[in-house]
Formats: C-alpha cells, sequence, structure tokens
C-alpha cells in the first residue's frame, strides 16, 4: 500500500516534534544535581544502587564513644615537663642569649640577669599545675559522647552492594 505525500509529511513533523522534546530533556538532565540517594533501582538485592537501610541512605550512623570511655574527655601527659609534673632546669651557661649575658636586640637577658650563667631550679610545671597530667576534650567525639562513622553495611556510600 503506498503511502501519500500528507502521511510522509505528518510523520516528518512527528520526528522533528520527538527529536526537539528529547533535546529538551537532555538539555534539563544535564542541569539537575545528581543526588545519590535518589538513585534507587529496582534490581534484586545485592546489586549495586540499592539503599542501605541500616543509615538510610545517608552512609553515616552516630554511635557512642568508645575513645574516651563514655566520659568526653581524656587524661592526657602533659608536654611541658614530660609527664613528671615539675619544670627543671640545668645550671651552666645560658641557653637563651648563648651565654653573652645579652640578648640579640641589645637588652640584658632576664633569664641570666646579665651573669651569662643560669641557675638551676624546680618548680611545679605550670601547664599542669604539677600533676604530669591533664583532661582534654575527647579528639574523637568533642566531649559529645557521640561520633558519626561510616556506615560498616554500605562502607560510607549509602548504597548496599552484596558481597
Amino acid at each position: 500500500m503506498a503511502k501519500t505525500n500528507a502521511q510522509f509529511d505528518k510523520r516528518k513533523r512527528e520526528t522533528e516534534k520527538r527529536k526537539k522534546l528529547e533535546k529538551v530533556i537532555k538539555q534539563i538532565a544535564a542541569e539537575m544535581p545528581e543526588d545519590k540517594t535518589e538513585k534507587v533501582a529496582a534490581s534484586p538485592l545485592g546489586a549495586p544502587g540499592v539503599k542501605c537501610l541500616r543509615c538510610d541512605g545517608t552512609g553515616h550512623l552516630t554511635r557512642d564513644c568508645d575513645f574516651c570511655s563514655g566520659r568526653g574527655e581524656m587524661v592526657v601527659s602533659c608536654r611541658k615537663c614530660s609527664g613528671k609534673g615539675t619544670y627543671a632546669q640545668k645550671a651552666g651557661p645560658c641557653a637563651r642569649c648563648e651565654a653573652k649575658g645579652v640578648l640579640a636586640d641589645g637588652t640584658q637577658c632576664p633569664r641570666c640577669k646579665g651573669h651569662k650563667v643560669q641557675m638551676a631550679f624546680s618548680s611545679p610545671c605550670s601547664k599542669c599545675s604539677g600533676s604530669g597530667s591533664f583532661t582534654a576534650p575527647c579528639k574523637r567525639c568533642g566531649g559529645s559522647l557521640k561520633f558519626e562513622a561510616d556506615c560498616p553495611a554500605c562502607d560510607g556510600t549509602g548504597f548496599f552492594r552484596g558481597k
């Protein structure tokens, strides 16, 4: 059965219209931000793209901090006194002014007071108040007792992958 010119023209117009619509859809899709959590595939469990149910697709879980044993702070050894609780200085040539009695700017050395020799002394450490240690906020949880960790089920991706 032969087709008429009118039928050919109609088909040509429909094809052009479809191509224009496809072009607009591709342009809109290219401009949209890609969101991993909305890519849920209808494939069997274990295939890439299945939203993780344990973390609800976020890739993170809030956990209790085991780093500070639930206290929110840690006991840290004092670096100034090396955990001894006292700060000691040995007697001998002054290390601050290099046994010259004056500093580089020409002023008298405050440590040796111009005598070129520093005196031995021992005093409680000012940073740790002589205890040798002090408490500091936990490095992992920052004192909040909870921290955010990658989900072990999806390895922090938000998508479950079968083993």
